[in-house]
């Protein structure tokens, strides 16, 4: 084709492919809600919002013949996605760059601000993974076959999916992992041991995809040293609650903690900084799980100073939606969505400014779908 300025729907598909490609992050996160979002016609903008909600649980009782059986409420935990960010890339278009065919018009306008706009998605999907409500620090993370197992059986203990289960590392610590004899030799690994040394692919290892992005959130900070035991006296600690109450606490709690409750099998978030005494220890998400009364709460890592470099996590753990904005009714447009991914592109001319423009923008929303789901895996 000759002049790729003429065919906007072309240019759309090219943005589509380039902007699908580039993706790291969100395309791990397999959970795709923009159906959710399509239940009236195009109009969607940053604010708009829906409901997910996480599957109950419920207690076992042993039914005694002759006795009376124990009716539970339904209680479910829910969480809000909202469309948070409508991204743009817009570039002015000159006479040479309208006669280019598709190919160079690619190279030199659309491919750049796809994989701009990759990158920024990216990083803003990332940033929903320190929502994750398990934690695993080493002072020696992933530093050798034993630490990763460790990490591992943190994140089975959470109940993982066995399958598609992802270990998405921040360049520093892909940089440990690949420096590691037991990762990268074939004596070891087989022929993936050969392929990580060679061409730095880390791939499949101990039931985890592994992979790398630039766009991992850098977080950290030093966490606290709260302990304590539950209190379930009254209607307190139920699943759906978003306090957890105690018989007495020591040590202070710090917002961002991630707290062990003996017998339960995942963290809680502590919401907000707590006092040294405290009895009611705020909440980010509500309790999932029945907790017992009488046990020990304990901080993760207590009073060790961590800086997050990675996380594992399974294909139910992050939510995405990027829902379609409308078409320009007055420009040359068009709007394309695959598998969840959308991208809209308008050729418009300014006439205060005397130039002519193409725009390609987007919606996106992320949240952690599922944060039961997803390990941090922290530096100490």
């Amino acid at each position: 084709m000759a002049n790729a300025w003429q065919a906007v729907d072309l240019i759309a598909a090219e943005a589509l492919r380039i902007l699908s490609d580039s993706l790291v992050i969100a395309n791990l996160t397999t959970r795709d809600k923009t159906s959710d979002f399509m239940t009236r016609p195009n109009g969607y903008r940053v604010g708009d919002s829906v409901r997910i909600l996480n599957r109950p649980d419920y207690k076992v009782n042993t039914f005694t013949p002759g006795g009376n059986i124990a009716v539970q409420d339904i209680r479910e935990s829910s969480r809000a996605m909202t469309i948070e960010n409508h991204y743009d890339v817009s570039v002015e278009i000159g006479a040479k760059e309208k006669t280019l065919d598709l190919e160079s018009f690619s190279e030199q306008v659309v491919a750049p601000g796809a994989r701009r706009l990759a990158e920024q998605v990216d990083a803003y999907v990332g940033s929903k993974i320190l929502q994750g409500a398990g934690l695993y620090s080493s002072a020696a993370l992933l530093e050798s076959a034993s630490d990763v197992a460790l990490a591992r059986k943190a994140a089975t203990i959470q109940q993982l999916e066995l399958a598609g289960r992802y270990a998405l590392l921040d360049l520093d610590l892909e940089a440990t992992v690949l420096g590691q004899t037991w990762f990268n030799q074939s004596q070891t690994r087989g022929s993936a041991g050969e392929a990580s040394l060679n061409s730095g692919q880390m791939g499949h290892v101990m039931g985890m995809d592994f992979y790398s992005s630039i766009n991992f959130p850098t977080s950290g900070g030093t966490l606290g040293t709260g302990v304590g035991v539950t209190n379930n006296t009254g209607a307190t600690n139920l699943v759906g609650l978003s306090v957890l109450t105690t018989d007495s606490t020591t040590g202070q709690f710090e917002a961002g903690d991630r707290i062990i409750i003996a017998g339960l099998r995942r963290p809680l978030i502590v919401a907000a900084q707590t006092a040294a005494t405290a009895t009611a220890i705020p909440l980010v998400d509500p309790i999932t799980e029945i907790i017992p009364d009488g046990v020990a709460i304990t901080t993760v890592a207590s009073g060790a100073t961590v800086s997050y470099g990675g996380a594992i996590f399974d294909s139910r753990a992050m939510a995405v939606a990027m829902p379609l904005l409308d078409p320009a009714s007055d420009k040359p447009s068009s709007v394309i969505s695959d598998n969840g991914v959308s991208i809209r592109i308008v050729q418009g001319y300014d006439m205060t400014t005397k130039t002519e423009t193409l725009s390609m923008d987007l919606l996106v929303g992320a949240t952690a779908y599922d944060p039961r789901r997803i390990t941090l895996l922290a530096s100490q």
